[in-house]
């Protein structure tokens, strides 16, 4: 399982925001689509973290490696983007602000967690690739998670 699997979360979350935000009222067809996504992403974001935990629990050797790989290690940065644009769907189309705001709590929380973890890792590991090999557009997560 790749860090970056919360992406699906992610844009899927974006595009209902959109559809929710273009539609003209309930009846429309992009309001379906956005309640439609919406209820995809939390079942989507529940199925990851349970995965997520899982592959700690089972192979966290695997998940270590991951953080230690200048490639993969920003592929965790879309867990924080997830959680913060699901919050975003909470708020705009479910209308549960306390729901939205633990979401965004829990945002922040990884964000900090995440960005010191993977920023001190790849600084102070003795093996470090060449910038051409080490770095790659996946580094943009880093940004986007913030």
């Amino acid at each position: 399982m790749h860090p970056a699997y919360f992406g699906l979360v992610m844009a899927t979350g974006i595009v209902s925001i959109a559809s929710h935000l273009m539609a003209s009222d309930w009846g429309s067809a992009l309001e379906w689509v956005a309640r439609l996504l919406f209820y995809f992403n939390i079942t989507a974001y529940i199925v990851l973290w349970v995965l997520t935990l899982q592959r700690i629990a089972r192979h966290r050797d695997r998940v270590v490696a991951d953080f230690m790989h200048h490639g993969r290690c920003v592929g965790f940065f879309t867990v924080v983007a997830a959680t913060c644009v699901l919050g975003s769907q909470v708020l705009l189309i479910g209308g549960n602000w306390r729901a939205a705001t633990v979401l965004w709590l829990l945002g922040i929380c990884l964000w900090a967690v995440l960005t010191y973890a993977i920023f001190t890792i790849i600084t102070v590991k003795q093996t470090k690739p060449t910038l051409a090999e080490g770095i790659n557009g996946g580094w943009l997560l880093a940004v986007v998670a913030a």
